[in-house]
């Protein structure tokens, strides 16, 4: 019996809500943003149907389309409209006032509430699982739609299980996960729903005894255009995160986000033109030759793009999970590295050549180190040197931690040793010496306060490093000396130097910035 009908035979056997709830609890103060829990929004009846159909559908590991050191949790993605409606409507009988009233005052004019977002995550949690600290992602249905509220119902009691209880944090990851930042601690009870501002720090505390399972979407607020239009002027934007940058042939500029699309800018910052075809995040882009464009996403694709024409002239799928970095590399062949711990290697006109095979976690960066020589960097916490010619792995540097980027400076294509930097999710960065199969630490030093997202080289060995604690930072050629820094509303997540001179940085807000 699927989600949908348990639901409603348990509503036609009388086990519902008997009106609107008599106790709607706000676990935090009101200065961090909208946190409302609803008891009982769910009888304990509807909540084993719901985990019972979702085990007989079958659960899959979330680390397919999420790193380990992120969440390490079990889920399950179910597109289910008629659930989304039932759930809405009882969430307007438990809200008469509206859900409206809950949001900042400035907003409530604006926005109304429109949906419960039809693309249902559940969520299992099994001993040894959780969810570190993070905020939740905004989904844009259209350029006047767009999610706000986290809408999570718990299905499972918390007297089934131990850990387990929702955290919510004053502040990100660069405050740390310890008590000093902990602000409210929830625990779970069989049916109570939660529905929270996107923008809270919150975490799953790791299981220890137990099975946890929650039900998890968003609210879906529709508001007038204007409540979209930038006020800053200065910045470009994308609905949702922007992942990464190039630069064109001919001086423009290509970003790619969370809205799936490819958006193509002036140097200046106005919009020229927009690709789409992506169904999800663009996590990487390359051009493989004047006016044509090769992107990655996690919908698991390598796609190629007509700039002129506006148009995608060839789709393959390139990995079985999350496509995550791609680079050129010196034999004109494409890279790319996946979620699905491997590497590929592709002709320009998107022929699979061959597979690289030995990391043991996500291949987050990779970077062309000339010579028919690639280094990559994964989750694993390893740096893997390439021969591509004989597709074999020739040096390995292990390091403590889950790698995230990875960028080689002016490498010598005579066969001269190459600079590499690293970052990592601790924030470190380390500087690297390769030569020939011999990989030496140079230095290494605490760049953020959080996860480095991204590692660019710009002139003269000048490093650009990117972070999860919301800044960008330039070093000089002294790595322990930050020259210059900025920072956005959310996660800075790359930033590249234009021939002009100028810089664009990207993040988290949405906005590309221009310098």
């Amino acid at each position: 019996m699927d989600a949908i009908s348990s639901l409603s035979v348990v509503e036609e056997a009388g086990v519902t809500n008997s009106g609107p709830c008599r106790i709607i609890e706000q676990p935090l103060p009101r200065e961090l943003g909208t946190c409302v829990l609803i008891p009982g929004f769910l009888s304990r009846a509807e909540c084993t149907a719901l985990i019972e159909a979702a085990e007989g559908r079958g659960f899959s590991s979330a680390e397919l389309d999420y790193p380990p050191s992120y969440r390490n949790n079990d889920r399950q993605v179910l597109a289910d409209a008629q659930l989304a409606a039932q759930l809405l409507s009882r969430l307007r009988e438990e809200l008469p006032g509206g859900i409206e009233r809950l949001l900042p005052g400035d907003l409530i004019p604006n926005w109304k509430l429109e949906s419960i977002n039809e693309r249902f995550r559940l969520c299992r949690y099994q001993p040894g699982q959780r969810f570190h600290i993070h905020q939740d992602g905004v989904h844009h249905r259209d350029s006047d739609c767009r999610s706000m509220l986290t809408f999570m119902v718990y299905l499972t009691d918390g007297d089934d299980f131990e850990g387990g209880d929702t955290l919510f944090y004053a502040a990100g990851p660069q405050a740390g996960e310890g008590k000093s930042n902990l602000v409210a601690r929830v625990r779970p009870h069989a049916g109570s729903l939660i529905v929270f501002d996107h923008s809270i720090w919150h975490a799953g505390e790791e299981v220890t005894r137990g099975v946890k399972h929650v039900l998890r979407s968003d609210l879906l607020f529709r508001g007038a255009p204007e409540m979209l239009t930038p006020v800053n002027t200065s910045v470009s934007h994308h609905q949702g995160y922007v992942w990464t940058l190039i630069e064109l042939d001919d001086g423009r500029v290509a970003s790619g986000g969370r809205d799936g699309s490819i958006r193509i800018w002036h140097e200046e910052g106005a919009l020229s033109s927009s690709l789409t075809g992506h169904s999800q995040s663009v996590l990487g882009l390359i051009e493989v030759r004047p006016g044509v464009i090769a992107s990655i996403s996690r919908d698991r694709t390598l796609r190629y793009w007509d700039v002129a024409e506006e148009r995608c002239i060839r789709s393959v799928t390139a990995h079985r999970a999350a496509v995550l970095s791609i680079v050129l590399t010196s034999g004109r062949m494409i890279a790319t590295g996946s979620a699905d711990h491997t590497i590929r290697l592709w002709s320009e006109d998107g022929t699979l050549v061959r597979s690289l095979v030995g990391h043991d976690g996500w291949v987050w960066g990779l970077v062309n180190l000339g010579q028919d020589l690639l280094a990559s960097a994964s989750e694993d916490g390893s740096v893997r040197i390439w021969n591509l010619g004989s597709g074999q792995c020739i040096a390995t540097f292990p390091t403590s931690c889950a790698l995230r980027t990875i960028d080689a400076f002016q490498p010598d294509l005579t066969g001269g040793p190459a600079h590499l930097a690293i970052g990592d999710a601790s924030g470190q960065v380390t500087f690297l010496s390769m030569d020939l199969s011999d990989v030496r630490e140079l230095v290494s030093f605490k760049a953020h306060d959080a996860a480095v997202r991204r590692v660019r080289f710009l002139h003269d060995g000048v490093l650009a490093t990117c972070g999860e604690d919301n800044r960008l930072r330039i070093w000089s050629g002294n790595p322990s000396e930050l020259i210059h820094e900025d920072t956005h509303g959310n996660f800075v997540t790359d930033v590249i130097e234009l021939r002009s001179g100028s810089r664009v940085s990207c993040g988290y807000d949405g906005e590309l910035r221009w310098r």
